[in-house]
């Protein structure tokens, strides 16, 4: 095979470092990297040291490569200026050979230290023991390692292994990530793996070139670093896009960690007005990608550092309509952050704040459609707060609002799928706010007009991701809307289409957190309804789905409430179904989802949803006790499932009035029982599990009322 050096003019791709003692060591790894095969899709793309080879041949291993000559110190200076990059096997006795030290020395007098890669093969990394370092690895200044050791690769057994240890070196030669490379490794022959990994490739070259063209003349530095930054834009942005649907959320991780390593390397207060708004952008790029993933604590932490420099912008425009914009764009995501979390007071400020900044925008340019849409989901964001306080009618007139504002737009620009979706999105809020003001009929209106649109861009666009979520939650919301009247096989073959539409979208998104929420709100509604419909297996199997899914969120991020609610209500209707004739058992289930809901309310983090749950959990221990002839146990918990949903206005609706008209006519109240009941009676209220009588039997009342699609 005829070598292909790289392109930036030297002879090998690398110099391998290692003391005597490791020989067997380097004779693999020589080995190992020139035999290495480079993924088909890698080859050929640009990088730092010109394009991706197929094989990284030569590579220079200094005790078999070096002449027999007496003058051993200007050859090995010589075949380390040849050489693109370094690899020290480190050990014990790399650390105390003198010659593998002043060979590190040599090339980062160079100024190569960031080309310089090492192979643990023995020795300790940063604890007690043997070093494995040279002392020149130790030294390095400002190198991301903990106590000052340099990242390495560990081809021990209990490190990385040999096989990731090469492709992390491979990776590091070629400037590349180190994800995408395996993931190219492992899956040659897909085409869509290889558009990917090619374009994580081109973005590291680019981000590589950047920070080289720092060392130029500042000019070349600017149109460098902005052409760079627009392609981290690129990446983040349109091809984030191409990737959602194929569920490759995850590929990602390695361009976002690029890039703010890239941007931490700089000063915001050095940048100029356009450069720190590219960084502002980035940042909430990666943070939506991390925000999907169910990493909150990291999302936030980009939020924030993008809301300072969009702050820092407006600071010094603050009469320009796009630092007015940018600024907007932050506030809301660290205000999302706060709402998962069910920090209200965060939240209120935060959406508040947003929905200021949107009016400024109109107030400059009322006709401009990008600034009404803002006011538009401003509004309908502090009208979802409002709707877990138990505000509905307020909550009702800003849906209203905001609704109007979407038809406008939507009839503006009727092939644009976006404002159709955000019109669908309306409808869904507002039908939220009519169902819990009791309007069944009226909500169900909305649902059908927000499926209606889903529909008409799938027509168009079947891969449309936002509309197959959207579709997603409409149908569900129909399903228990269904339920709630009482129309149990239309409710099950509603919900049996959300949940095939969800299956299809968590195999495809399985790192997309909002999906499987939604999918194991789904399951959770399917199984209740094929439990009323008298398929108790069928039931079993569908809430055993949705618990798995909700502990799968939870484990993420155990601060989320909504994923803290789905959970403790799949548990609930798993004690329901094993309830008749094991009521001790499911009243144990009961107690530990109480327990579960009881810490977040003690710290006034409960959203509406999980209130309600709470009030529905009390209702069901007090029926199990009841049957376990438990009479003051029971009667207590009723007392307290009754005052929990009459102190909470928040919860107000028909599945709080429900929990209401059951537990006071367990408390034999039968003239105030009748009252609510015939309340629900006027809303169509019509679900199969709400006793009517004073016979004996548990009470499940349906708890899928929260936010549409968010």
């Amino acid at each position: 095979m005829v070598a292909q050096e790289p392109d930036t003019g030297f002879r090998y791709w690398a110099f391998i470092s290692y003391s005597h003692q490791d020989s067997s060591w380097g004779r693999w790894l020589h080995r190992a990297l020139e035999t290495y095969r480079i993924p088909q899709r890698l080859v050929g793309l640009p990088i730092a040291a010109g394009v991706v080879p197929r094989r990284l041949t030569p590579v220079f291993r200094d005790r078999d490569e070096l002449p027999t000559a007496a003058d051993l110190d200007r050859s090995v200076a010589e075949a380390l200026r040849q050489s693109w990059s370094l690899i020290v096997i480190c050990s014990p006795a790399a650390a105390q050979s003198r010659w593998v030290n002043e060979e590190v020395r040599e090339f980062q007098q160079l100024g190569r230290s960031d080309r310089i890669h090492c192979l643990v093969v023995d020795g300790s990394v940063d604890g007690p023991g043997a070093p494995c370092f040279p002392p020149a690895l130790r030294e390095r200044p400002g190198h991301d390692a903990v106590a000052g050791e340099p990242v390495a690769a560990d081809a021990r057994h209990s490190g990385d292994g040999k096989r990731s240890a090469r492709l992390k070196l491979v990776a590091g030669i070629l400037g590349v990530s180190f994800d995408k490379l395996v993931q190219r490794d492992h899956q040659r022959g897909y085409r869509r793996l290889a558009v990917i990994a090619g374009a994580a490739v081109l973005a590291s070259a680019v981000l590589t070139i950047a920070t080289m063209v720092a060392i130029t003349s500042r000019h070349d530095a600017e149109s460098q670093r902005s052409h760079a930054e627009g392609l981290i834009e690129f990446m983040l942005g349109d091809l984030r896009h191409k990737l959602e649907p194929e569920g490759r959320l995850s590929t990602l991780d390695a361009v976002g960690k690029e890039a703010l390593a890239y941007y931490a390397s700089q000063s915001p207060n050095s940048l100029g007005a356009d450069a720190l708004a590219r960084r502002a952008r980035a940042l909430h790029l990666i943070g939506e990608v991390y925000n999907q993933r169910g990493r909150l604590d990291d999302a936030l932490g980009v939020f924030r550092q993008a809301a300072a420099s969009t702050a820092e912008l407006l600071a010094r425009d603050p009469d320009n309509p796009q630092r007015i914009f940018d600024h907007a764009q932050s506030v809301y995501w660290v205000g999302l952050i706060a709402y998962q979390r069910g920090q209200v007071e965060a939240t209120q400020q935060a959406f508040e704040q947003y929905r200021q900044l949107a009016e400024r925008l109109i107030g400059i340019d009322p006709q401009n459609a990008d600034w009404q849409a803002e006011f538009e989901y401003a509004t309908g964001n502090l009208g979802a707060l409002l709707h877990d306080q138990g505000r509905v009618d307020e909550a009702a007139a800003l849906f209203e609002q905001a609704l109007q504002v979407a038809l406008t737009l939507a009839a503006r620009e009727p092939d644009n799928s976006a404002r159709q979706f955000e019109l669908a999105q309306s409808h869904a809020w507002l039908a939220d706010a009519r169902a819990n003001q009791g309007r069944l009929q009226d909500a169900a209106a909305q649902r059908e007009a927000e499926v209606a649109i889903y529909e008409e861009i799938l027509a168009t666009n079947p891969k449309n991701q936002d509309a197959k979520d959207g579709l997603l939650v409409a149908e569900r919301e129909l399903g228990g809307m269904s339920l709630m009247r009482g129309r149990i096989p239309m409710a099950v073959s509603q919900l049996q289409r959300a949940t095939d539409l969800a299956q299809a979208l968590v195999i495809a998104n399985p790192d997309d957190t909002a999906m499987l929420d939604h999918a194991s709100a789904a399951y959770a509604d399917l199984g209740e309804a094929l439990y009323y419909g008298g398929d108790a297996t069928g039931a079993r199997t569908a809430v055993a789905q949705a618990r798995d899914l909700a502990a799968h969120l939870v484990q993420r991020d155990p601060s989320v409430v909504a994923w803290q609610s789905r959970l403790s209500r799949s548990l609930l209707l798993e004690a329901r179904l094993a309830a008749a004739g094991e009521e001790l058992g499911a009243l144990r289930e009961i107690q530990g989802v109480l327990q579960r809901l009881d810490t977040l309310r003690q710290s006034n983090r409960l959203d509406r949803r999980a209130r309600l749950l709470y009030a529905q959990g009390l209702l069901m221990a007090a029926n199990c006790n009841a049957s376990l002839g438990n009479t003051g146990q029971a009667r207590d918990g009723w007392e307290r499932a009754l005052a929990a949903v009459q102190d909470d206005r928040s919860i107000a609706g028909p599945s709080a009035e429900a929990i209401v008209a059951t537990a006071l006519q367990k408390l034999d109240r039968g003239d105030e029982a009748a009252q609510v009941l015939a309340r629900l009676d006027g809303m169509g209220y019509r679900h199969p599990g709400l006793i009517r009588s004073s016979a004996p039997q548990p009470a499940v009342t349906p708890s899928g009322i929260g936010p549409a699609a968010g």
